[in-house]
């Protein structure tokens, strides 16, 4: 990755971005429930939201640089972003994208899958939105597929800062 790569707006540039527009490598902010600002980035659009990882990076401002995205490391695992809510219609939090990595590709995310259904129904899902089937008891192990809200991703970091 090169500086070259990055384009950061701030966090006053739009605090409204509606969904059509994210895009995978956008790094978004967020205010969490300890008054702090956590960061991330979009890796990929599902049918029921978009892909995202949560940085390991947290400030008292709303402010990154390059270099701290760069040496940033995942702080959970992968989530789903309801990003309706969050980023679109500001339901809850106070989310914004506030720049972007250009070419951003993440080949690094294979292998990595979402579940739902019930009995014989079950099937996983990856970041790129393929499902297969799969049996009620390989579900299990899988993160369910499903969008979450600024209270679940609050609730997942929470003990991680």
């Amino acid at each position: 990755m090169s500086m070259n790569n990055f384009e950061i707006w701030g966090w006053d540039k739009k605090d409204r971005t509606m969904i059509r527009f994210i895009k995978a490598g956008d790094v978004f902010c967020f205010l969490n429930d300890k008054n702090t600002y956590c960061f991330g980035r979009i890796v990929s659009k599902v049918s029921i939201g978009n892909v995202a990882e949560i940085f390991d990076f947290v400030s008292l401002t709303p402010d990154i640089k390059i270099n701290e995205i760069e040496e940033s490391k995942r702080l959970i695992d992968l989530v789903i972003l309801d990003s309706y809510s969050l980023f679109d219609k500001k339901i809850e939090g106070d989310w914004r994208i506030i720049g972007r990595q250009k070419d951003f590709s993440p080949t690094e995310f294979e292998n990595i899958y979402f579940a739902y259904g019930v009995g014989d129904s079950c099937r996983k899902v990856d970041i790129f939105d393929h499902e297969v089937p799969i049996t009620e008891l390989e579900a299990k192990g899988l993160q369910d597929y499903s969008p979450l809200g600024n209270y679940d991703i609050n609730d997942m970091i929470k003990d991680k800062l």
